[in-house]
């Protein structure tokens, strides 16, 4: 759920703006598709249409629809709307959000309900996608470019085409663009944006359309052998997109010779083409993002919280589980001089008081450099970070950090058994751990975690024992804003244990064969539990942490938690325990 915004557009906007190109507009679509379903608005015209469906009978049932089955949907949607009052109450639950009622935790619990409840009735219209606060989903896979063009044709199911043609559409055809570049972050905004960039086409063939983002980086070779998606879109920017764009725009602009713009991916005399050699960023080149055109009024929270860059890539790039180390090629330290710029810039032009460093890990030297200089200059924003388990990690640079305004720190525990470490490479120690978990309850600096269940011959035990230390850490338990996540393994195209797979017991790895845009696979192992058994052990793992720790939706891990934890630090964990994992997803 949008409480903040992504960088990737006011970086890229903030660069080219920087290169002379004024005419650059940024729009977030995350947050203005959701202000307008959470609408008394939107909640009445749902009601009237599902009125006129019930009404008119099985004319405006599909022939492959069970009528019984759609009546009982639209029942189940007419009573969540008219019983729960929705027209009034989605409109309270976003005004919630974003006022000072959103730090009451049983106000903040119902705003999340009412919202899940509405967007599921909404979600009806549609059957069988489906849209919640946790997902959206529809029957068409998203790894398969079949079914993505599919889905995109699909009026019936798929909710983004009447959403973009009422709210979106003309409003971009009316700035006449000769481009339009869409950032897709993840696999749930893939049908979405395809949608996006079909009807557009439908207004004006001439829009060049590019997108990027690192579901594309990590097909590029699928991206090779796929001309169905060239018939919607036109190119596709890999790894980082600054001199991409740069150089797409001045190609339009001029010869459109399209093999000088650095990792673009084009179709060109019925072949598709992948600009090389790649182009990595100088981080210390780049300017402050440009949140310019994004309406920061209207995320919901009550008060906004920016994220920034101190690096690029990951320090460590060893984890064998982890495929984030193809999005950069190195890593890059941005400048420390620039790092604190860019956070004078944002709270002077936005005024941001809270701010979150989306690295993938800021290494322990520069967490401490910087929080010396906050210290110095007197800083007044509020900040987290992705950090690893490192030992250099000492109470004395915790205490710094927490006096430089850092309130919350996130982890990668993945795991607290030994052997299951070492075959991950994550090159950190249990004890170390436990240390600076303890170390951060004494400094006053909350903790979220993940942890990753079923990684390849992890036998039932292995992943227990981890379950066992975090419900067993009473100093985590119960520390202030603590969060944990447990996730399933997923076997991700890329990461490194694909290197040695008999290594990791891995076996009959693959994917469905039409999954022609597949990230990751279907594997069996010769050791250790299945994927099914780690699969049942995933779900224990799950419940039992979240009996035990704050189990709101995933923003109260981060953003929100961030300003929780400003407001009320001592009360958060106190009322969480009061909410079941069915009540809020």
């Amino acid at each position: 759920m949008p409480s903040q915004p992504f960088l990737s557009l006011p970086s890229l906007q903030g660069f080219l703006k920087k290169q002379g190109i004024e005419n650059v507009s940024i729009r977030d679509l995350n947050i203005e598709i959701m202000d307008v379903l959470l609408s008394a608005d939107k909640v009445k015209q749902t009601q009237t249409i599902i009125e006129d469906r019930l009404s008119n009978g099985t004319k405006t049932i599909s022939s492959e629809e069970n009528p019984e089955e759609t009546f009982s949907r639209f029942n189940w949607a007419r009573e969540v709307i008219e019983n729960e009052n929705m027209a009034h109450n989605v409109e309270w639950a976003k005004a919630t959000l974003k006022s000072q009622a959103f730090y009451g935790i049983d106000d903040y619990i119902e705003c999340w309900k009412i919202i899940d409840r509405w967007l599921q009735a909404y979600g009806m219209l549609y059957y069988p996608s489906e849209i919640s606060i946790a997902d959206n989903s529809m029957r068409y896979s998203v790894y398969s470019s079949e079914d993505v063009i599919k889905a995109v044709d699909d009026k019936g199911e798929n909710p983004y085409h009447a959403l973009f043609e009422e709210h979106v559409i003309d409003s971009m055809i009316k700035e006449d663009p000769k481009l339009v570049g869409i950032s897709v972050t993840a696999t749930s905004q893939v049908m979405p944006a395809f949608t996006l960039a079909r009807q557009l086409k439908e207004k004006n063939s001439d829009i060049h359309i590019t997108m990027g983002g690192s579901v594309f980086t990590k097909l590029i070779d699928n991206l090779q052998q796929n001309h169905l998606l060239f018939d919607i879109v036109d190119s596709f920017i890999v790894f980082e997109g600054e001199h991409a764009l740069l150089g797409l725009i001045e190609q339009l602009d001029g010869k459109r010779d399209f093999s000088k713009v650095p990792n673009l991916v084009y179709k060109e005399d019925n072949r598709i083409r992948v600009n090389q050699p790649y182009h990595i960023e100088d981080i210390n080149s780049l300017p402050t993002p440009d949140y310019d055109g994004f309406p920061l009024d209207r995320y919901l929270s009550p008060k906004m919280v920016l994220p920034l860059q101190g690096s690029r890539g990951c320090y460590w790039r060893k984890c064998t589980f982890c495929n984030l180390h193809v999005d950069n090629l190195k890593f890059r330290l941005r400048s420390l001089d620039l790092v604190l710029e860019d956070m004078d810039r944002l709270k002077e032009k936005y005024g941001a008081e809270y701010m979150f460093f989306s690295d993938e890990c800021m290494p322990v030297k520069q967490l401490e450099s910087m929080s010396s200089r906050l210290i110095e200059k007197g800083n007044n924003v509020k900040w987290m970070a992705g950090v690893r388990f490192d030992k250099g990690l000492t109470k004395e640079v915790l205490s710094k950090a927490r006096e430089a305004g850092c309130l919350k720190m996130v982890f990668g525990l993945e795991s607290s058994n030994k052997r299951v470490l070492s075959l991950m490479d994550k090159g950190i120690e249990t004890e170390i751990t436990k240390n600076i978990i303890d170390n951060c309850d004494e400094t006053g600096i909350a903790i979220h975690m993940y942890v990753i269940i079923g990684f390849p011959s992890e036998t039932r035990e292995e992943a227990l024992e981890t379950l066992d230390f975090v419900v067993s850490n009473d100093k985590f338990l119960k520390s202030k804003g603590a969060s944990c996540l447990a996730c399933l393994f997923e076997l991700e195209k890329h990461a490194p244990i694909l290197r040695d797979p008999g290594k990791y017991g891995l076996t009959k790895i693959g994917h469905p064969k039409q999954d022609d845009l597949s990230l990751g696979y279907f594997y069996e192992t010769d050791s250790g539990m299945t994927p099914e058994e780690s699969g049942e052990v995933y779900e224990h793992v799950r419940s039992e942490i979240d009996k035990r720790l704050s189990i709101f939706p995933y923003n109260f891990s981060m953003s929100d938690g961030l300003l929780y934890l400003d407001y009320t630090p001592d009360k958060v964990n106190e009322t969480a325990v009061r909410a079941t994992h069915s009540e809020v997803i």
